[in-house]
């Protein structure tokens, strides 16, 4: 007895002794950390009274993680931009296009000149069309942020088509938009968006690195997503808890829709999905109880009904990986990575293209 406790306490050492190196040598060679150090201003986020948080404005950030390295800026007006200067203004004569979002719009984990908004204010250019793309995304957002935030911006833009862009988790987000003291207000968490701090902790590095090793392989993917509670999401039939947020989403949209309508201005949804649905359709495979296409699907009669353009990219994203089978996305990150990117762009662009040949008409 005496030496099998021994032993085992031998073993337990070795293998203590064995992990603390592994750890020692991944934060070396391999770190998994994501950090960011902020060259111009404070955190990227500040907060809001309407909308929670926004983008704060003259900030320049640089981040490094695991799969990236990227630089930040964000102009006077708050918007991404390729430098602290905000852009001149477009002639008067130009379409202009309001692209709200969260990180996805503000191009998260990319460089500025590899985003879609940027690729599509391009390329009008190229396709002669006078054009100005406003990219009013901010991370974090929510559906209800994000009205709320074209509701302010209408004014000061005066933009003749609104995008509004939509994410599977935007259901479990939104919240209804609630009035406090006669003002109108989102109930989004700004926390995590406006804390200071330079970096995204994590306990063990190594566990970290085997984590994303073993996310390489859609297989493995696939199945490791259907374990997290995000598998409500796609499930079919959906949850009460899932009709109950796609009906309060559907309120939020109507205002949106009814806003834009009485300001005359074309309203789009652009709807993006996560890597899991894109992998998931491509794949060919059918779990039961499980479909990629759900979230669309629960919004065509709405969007038909209420003559919303909703602009579902998951056919498009998910044919384009089966073919080529190029990344679309950054697998642990879980934004669209530049190829992903170009893809949406040029669903965008397909999608707007008629809208803007009639106000040049």
């Amino acid at each position: 007895m005496v030496k099998f406790l021994k032993n085992t306490v031998l073993v337990l050492i070795f293998s203590a002794v064995l992990f603390a190196l592994i750890e020692v040598i991944v934060r070396q060679f391999f770190p998994q950390t994501v950090r960011t150090t902020y060259l111009v201003g404070e955190t990227l986020g500040i907060k809001d009274p309407v909308t929670g948080h926004l983008n704060r404005p003259n900030t320049h950030a640089a981040v490094t993680a695991p799969e990236f390295s990227v630089e930040y800026i964000v102009d006077e007006r708050g918007f991404r931009n390729a430098s602290l200067d905000s852009r001149p203004s477009s002639e008067a004569t130009a379409t202009k296009v309001l692209l709200v979002g969260d990180s996805f719009v503000f191009g998260a984990a990319n460089h500025f000149d590899d985003i879609w908004p940027e690729l599509l204010a391009n390329r009008f250019k190229q396709e002669g069309l006078d054009v100005e793309v406003i990219n009013a995304g901010v991370p974090g957002f929510d559906t209800s942020q994000q009205v709320l935030y074209l509701e302010r911006l209408f004014e000061t833009y005066q933009p003749d088509i609104v995008l509004l862009t939509f994410l599977p988790n935007d259901l479990f987000a939104n919240r209804p938009i609630q009035n406090v003291d006669g003002q109108d207000q989102a109930r989004g968490d700004a926390r995590a968006v406006v804390q200071t701090g330079g970096s995204k902790k994590s306990s063990f590095q190594s566990v970290t690195l085997l984590k994303r090793m073993m996310m390489g392989t859609d297989a493995a993917y696939r199945r490791l997503y259907l374990m997290t509670p995000r598998k409500a999401f796609f499930e079919n039939p959906p949850s009460e808890k899932m009709e109950t947020k796609a009906d309060t989403t559907k309120d939020i949209l109507m205002r949106a829709k009814q806003f834009t309508s009485q300001h005359g201005a074309d309203f789009v949804v652009l709807s993006v999905p996560q890597l899991f649905q894109v992998l998931q359709k491509a794949s060919g495979e059918v779990v039961p109880d499980v479909n990629p296409d759900l979230p669309d699907q629960m919004f065509e009669e709405f969007s038909s009904e209420n003559e919303i353009d909703w602009i579902a990219t998951l056919p498009v994203l998910a044919q384009n990986y089966a073919e080529n089978k190029a990344e679309l996305y950054y697998r642990f990150d879980g934004h669209l990575n530049a190829e992903g990117n170009r893809v949406v762009a040029d669903i965008a662009y397909d999608a707007l293209e008629p809208l803007v040949s009639n106000y040049s008409n």
